[in-house]
């Protein structure tokens, strides 16, 4: 089972709460994933608890009886956006689907059997907002940060423009991948740049982890540490780093540059480390490499965008992470038999 979000909760709604997440899990298929009906029908069903208990049959229905009654893809918007949530979801919120009136009547008879009889207004409004809650959470957790990173590709703008859209679509999930796609995008660079070198590989749970490097990367004498919110202890990293001969390079998002610049000053290490913006860092490599023509911007943008996407495939055990590459960007490379 998951863990459930600390709700100050009657102990009936707590029920109530744990009989949904049973119902819930009991969706996933073979592969972990639940289907986005599931979750829609969640949503549906908190907004008539909003109103009414029991939960009948015939409220449950739509007049015609062939639909869940209110449900909308402007209902689950309406619902998402009151919990903080305004990534779209399902246009037609499940309500076109045939299988979502059985669910739907299944999750209501569960609401029935598990509230008691006598529930009072307070306590059904309590409860059916601990439901939306949790299905909004599900939302999030199981559909939005399992898809691809979308992101506009837009090769009108500078290459550090577009990685600082990359790394802005990653913000968005409510995981908040930023520092791993960093540093992946960072490692598809490298590889690009250093084709006939060993660009390390590890994921980002092994990232602060002690291994044979100095650094996330290590390339020759020069140590680089990818963070997008650079702390005290990277200062020991570094130190250690010009100890051992090694010159450290840290690569923190534009609006950490400044910061990053003060916290080795505070250390008395200013002078030692070099700090790049992430962005730049990425951006005027791959324009150098593309001789600032256009046609090579294109193509090595795709390459960029499709090794970070092997990086990840290779490593993160969340396939997520990988970024929804246009059909330009693919086609770009089959031409070039890449």
């Amino acid at each position: 089972m998951m863990e459930m979000a600390n709700y100050s909760l009657s102990e009936p709604n707590k029920n109530v709460l744990n009989a949904i997440e049973l119902w819930y899990e009991s969706k996933r298929n073979k592969r972990g994933n639940v289907n986005r009906n599931v979750m829609a029908v969640g949503i549906g069903i908190s907004e008539l608890l909003q109103n009414r208990f029991p939960l009948t049959n015939d409220y449950v229905q739509s007049d015609k009886g062939s639909q869940v009654r209110g449900l909308s893809g402007a209902c689950i918007k309406t619902v998402l956006a009151r919990h903080g949530e305004t990534r779209a979801f399902a246009s037609e919120g499940g309500r076109t689907s045939r299988g979502t009136l059985p669910m739907a009547l299944e999750l209501a008879a569960i609401i029935n059997s598990t509230l008691p009889s006598d529930t009072c207004e307070d306590a059904r409004l309590e409860a059916a907002n601990a439901i939306a809650n949790f299905f909004v959470e599900r939302i999030q957790v199981d559909f939005f940060n399992r898809q691809r990173i979308k992101v506009e590709i837009d090769l009108q703008k500078p290459i550090s423009a577009i990685v600082e859209d990359i790394l802005a679509g990653a913000s968005l999930r409510s995981d908040k991948p930023t520092g791993t796609v960093a540093q992946h995008l960072v490692g598809a660079k490298l590889e690009m740049l250093f084709p006939t070198i060993e660009i390390g590989k590890d994921n980002s749970n092994a990232a602060d982890q002690q291994t044979d490097r100095s650094g996330d990367f290590q390339i020759n004498d020069a140590a680089f540490h990818v963070t997008v919110s650079p702390m005290a202890k990277l200062t020991d990293r570094c130190r250690d780093n010009i100890r051992n001969g090694i010159r450290p390079i840290v690569v923190v998002p534009r609006n950490k540059v400044s910061f990053a610049y003060g916290l080795f000053e505070s250390e008395g290490l200013g002078d030692c480390v070099q700090v790049i913006a992430l962005e730049s860092f990425i951006g005027i490599n791959i324009e150098e490499l593309s001789f600032y023509k256009r046609s090579l911007i294109r193509l090595n943008v795709a390459r960029l965008l499709v090794y970070y996407n092997k990086r990840i495939e290779d490593i993160e055990p969340d396939k997520s992470l990988q970024i929804e590459i246009p059909q330009w960007a693919l086609d770009e490379m089959d031409a070039h038999g890449e």
